[in-house]
């Protein structure tokens, strides 16, 4: 299965390819967008990320999207569903990340709505997870929002980070978006 594009109300997300390379670096080289992302990467960084990421949809068929303003067409973050191990557990993980510039819209709460919805209505995941440091309060807003709840504390990448997990349905698919 292959899960391509999709929108949200404000959102078009397109799945990760090579020629978003540019997009990327923008991204990375963000000191307020890497903040809470391990830091920014430098160009041999991101090209690993990239080929990480290119490595997770041809093997899964879904992974990271880029996404772009729906009104302007401008590339504004970026959002995954995709494979994460935590403490040795093969986990479905949903995340986001914003540029600065769009912060406080509410937009990740829309893609992880709409994440959210395509791991359960799509993959048929049970359960998916989302992490983020003990102190981004505002992360752990949109997990909330997202229908996930706090689960337990771990190490991740070598930091502490806070798991959050579905419980039960996710809220309503009319808040979950369109998916293509």
């Amino acid at each position: 299965m292959t899960l391509d594009a999709f929108s949200t109300t404000r959102l078009v997300a397109e799945p990760l390819t090579g020629a978003h390379l540019p997009d990327l670096r923008r991204m990375d080289q963000d000191e307020q967008f890497m903040a809470r992302l391990g830091g920014v990467r430098d160009a041999d960084g991101t090209a690993a990320y990239l080929a990480w990421n290119l490595e997770h949809w041809a093997e899964y068929g879904f992974g990271l999207w880029m996404l772009r303003d729906a009104a302007t067409g401008d590339m504004v973050g970026r959002a995954v569903l995709r494979h994460l191990d935590v403490e040795g557990v093969d986990e479905g993980e949903v995340g986001y990340g914003f540029l600065p510039e769009v912060w406080g819209r509410g937009l990740a709460t829309e893609v992880a709505l709409a994440c959210v919805g395509i791991g359960r209505d799509r993959l048929g995941l049970e359960s998916i997870v989302a992490i983020t440091l003990p102190d981004h309060a505002a992360s752990q807003r949109v997990m909330l929002k997202a229908g996930l709840v706090y689960d337990r504390d771990i190490v991740h990448a070598g930091l502490p980070h806070v798991l959050f997990r579905t419980r039960g349905r996710a809220p309503g698919k009319e808040s979950r978006g369109q998916h293509e």
